[in-house]
């Protein structure tokens, strides 16, 4: 079995790998790097963004444009495999963000158990590939195990151990302890300075506390693609008696995920939405939220009831209504907040004697997480990836072999 690195070490993002046997070739994601300043070009995979045999396969881990941004430039009309909730997630963004839509009808449905389910695997060609939901900041993640006459790669894509459900990892750790050739990790947070909340639990409890300090209306602004930072956001509203308005993104989200555990808008219920009147209109994704539609009217005559999803499109739209002391909790990578329109709405916020405070816990494992999670599994050999600081693996493990070249046959 051959692994190569197409593109993502030593970097952030752009991630692109191939596990190949003889006869199989699948692709590993397919992502725009995240921070390179020059063109943006895919790389050269032989039949997939340059002339060649193409793949069987592209298999995304999760729906982030750093996973999947080069689907479009695809020459071939292999099969792309994703969760259901990745395809849902994909659409959505598709819809309301401008993001990356998945041919649907190259669209494969990876298995995507439960917690107490068995992971189910997929034949494709000679190679059998096991997907492993992970804890991530995008709903329907998931990890790949690859397999091939004995040996086994695992690639986790982006993961965490911080969130809603932060035990994800143990059944991999079960399962996978000492039987890995190759792990394939993820080293984001590696060498950077730790910045936000430690833990999706943190940051509920901070909405918590600056909902119950303040008695004016409470913004929070995250991607309706972070199911996690919803629900946190969604429980700190319940916990001080404030009804939480979502818009129509959001609830177009909650609507085609339809997943029973999350609340459904409801006019007498603690989630109404917020139709932004120049949003994009999508009847089906529509209908059954509307009767739970808000005005901005009501929210600026009782602002203290609220805790309000924002974008700077409808902090723009409160116009000099913006009720007094209205305060923004910033549930993004706080690098989001230099851009102009995040700094035209700090403004707007000052001007109505408000404040803006980041409120937000990383997408990705810290470094003690990573190296625990390592140490568990014990693999006999580790790729860093999506990173900018591979040689910390080295420093912390010098009995592991870690990989530097580009190519690995196992």
């Amino acid at each position: 079995m051959k692994f190569i690195i197409h593109r993502g070490a030593n970097e952030i993002g752009g991630t692109c790998l191939e596990v190949a046997s003889d006869t199989t070739r699948i692709i590993l994601d397919c992502g725009w790097p995240l921070e390179d300043d020059g063109p943006v070009t895919p790389p050269p995979v032989p039949g997939l963004f340059v002339p060649g045999t193409p793949p069987q396969a592209l298999l995304l881990t999760h729906g982030h444009p750093d996973h999947i941004g080069f689907i479009s430039d695809i020459t071939s009309n292999l099969p792309i495999y994703a969760t259901v909730p990745t395809s849902k997630m994909m659409l959505a963004g598709s819809i309301y963000a401008g993001g990356i839509e998945l041919p649907q009808e190259r669209f494969q449905a990876l298995p995507f158990p439960k917690a107490k389910e068995d992971c189910t695997s997929v034949k494709i060609g000679d190679l059998l590939v096991t997907p492993f939901p992970v804890d991530h900041s995008a709903c329907g993640a998931v990890a790949f195990l690859v397999e091939h006459c004995g040996k086994r790669i695992f690639y986790t894509g982006d993961l965490r151990f911080h969130g809603r459900k932060p035990g994800m990892h143990q059944r991999i750790v079960r399962e996978l302890r000492e039987k890995l050739d190759l792990l394939v990790i993820e080293g984001t947070n590696l060498g950077r300075e730790s910045t936000g909340l430690a833990t999706e639990s943190a940051v509920e409890d901070f909405a918590v506390k600056t909902a119950r300090d303040q008695k004016s209306l409470v913004m929070v602004a995250f991607s309706p693609q972070n199911l996690d930072r919803f629900v946190s956001f969604f429980r700190a509203a319940m916990r001080t008696g404030r009804t939480f308005v979502c818009d129509h993104y959001m609830a177009a989200v909650l609507y085609l995920l339809h997943l029973p555990a999350l609340p459904k808008p409801s006019a007498k219920g603690q989630l109404r939405v917020y139709f932004p009147t120049d949003r994009k209109r999508v009847e089906k994704l529509e209908q059954e939220s509307r009767a739970a539609a808000i005005a901005l009217d009501e929210i600026i005559e009782s602002p203290q009831q609220f805790m309000m999803l924002v974008r700077p499109g409808i902090i723009d739209a409160f116009n000099r209504d913006l009720p007094d002391g209205t305060q923004l909790l910033f549930g993004m990578w706080s690098g989001y907040r230099e851009k102009r329109e995040w700094v035209q709405a700090q403004t707007l916020i000052a001007k109505a004697n408000g404040g803006f405070m980041d409120c937000h816990a990383s997408g990705h494992a810290s470094p003690e997480g990573l190296f625990k999670f390592i140490e568990e599994l014990a693999p006999k050999r580790i790729a860093p990836v999506h990173t900018l600081a591979p040689q910390c693996f080295a420093s912390r493990f010098p009995k592991i072999e870690i990989i530097r070249e580009r190519m690995l046959e196992l």
